[in-house]
């Protein structure tokens, strides 16, 4: 078992509260990590992480990242916490620097994204018309366009659950990014990094998904180190 740096969600603005839903300490477990949670009002959060000797990072889903934070006016963003996203760029700064594996869950794909200079279409239902429903009840199919993916879960096409209503596209992608699962759209759904150690998902691999023992075994090949 390795001893991973977790993030949470905040929940009510007026006296936040941090939370993890347990389903993710349930598939943490699985894949064989220790969840170290990182509360949101410390001011040091990179030490208090190195202090307990964590290894690794998991940004988890939740609230919208604050649009200010990459220059945009706030065109649909909710469930915004300042405070988890400075918390979670200094964790990024610390992981990122000592090659930290660094998965990605929703919102987290969403924070890499960001953090390697890319950027977010805040709400898909109103951009345009062209998106599908991604904050729903029901799965949809994501292309894997990766090689090494596919092979990894010998298939072409893999069928996810879908809770998100911000997104990235071909446009909005950070340059240092590669798409390893894409929606019939033009959404991202999966990325890696062709030189560190860091992939997220936009799906939920905690929640219910017919998707559940391909995405365990992606992510133990990647904390393995084999992607």
């Amino acid at each position: 078992m390795r001893l991973f740096a977790v993030t949470m969600d905040v929940r009510d603005a007026r006296r936040p509260a941090d939370y993890l839903r347990q389903a993710y300490v349930r598939l943490l477990q699985e894949i064989g990590v220790i969840p170290l949670l990182v509360p949101n009002a410390l001011d040091a959060p990179q030490d208090y992480v190195m202090a307990l000797r964590a290894e690794g990072l998991i940004l988890t889903g939740g609230g919208d990242v604050a649009p200010a934070r990459y220059g945009q006016p706030n065109r649909g963003s909710r469930g915004i916490a300042p405070e988890r996203d400075e918390t979670e760029w200094r964790l990024l700064d610390l992981a990122l620097a000592r090659g930290w594996p660094v998965l990605g869950i929703c919102r987290g794909l969403q924070v890499l994204n960001l953090y390697l200079g890319g950027s977010l279409i805040q709400d898909l239902p109103s951009h345009d018309g062209r998106f599908l429903p991604h904050d729903s009840d029901d799965p949809h199919a994501v292309d894997l366009v990766d090689e090494a993916v596919a092979a990894l879960l010998g298939t072409r096409t893999l069928l996810t659950n879908t809770y998100h209503h911000q997104g990235v596209t071909a446009a909005e992608l950070a340059p240092d990014l590669i798409p390893f699962a894409v929606c019939s759209d033009g959404v991202i759904e999966g990325v890696r990094h062709p030189a560190l150690p860091v992939l997220a998902v936009q799906w939920h691999p905690e929640r219910p998904t017919p998707s559940a023992q391909a995405d365990r075994r992606l992510l133990n090949a990647f904390l393995r180190g084999e992607l």
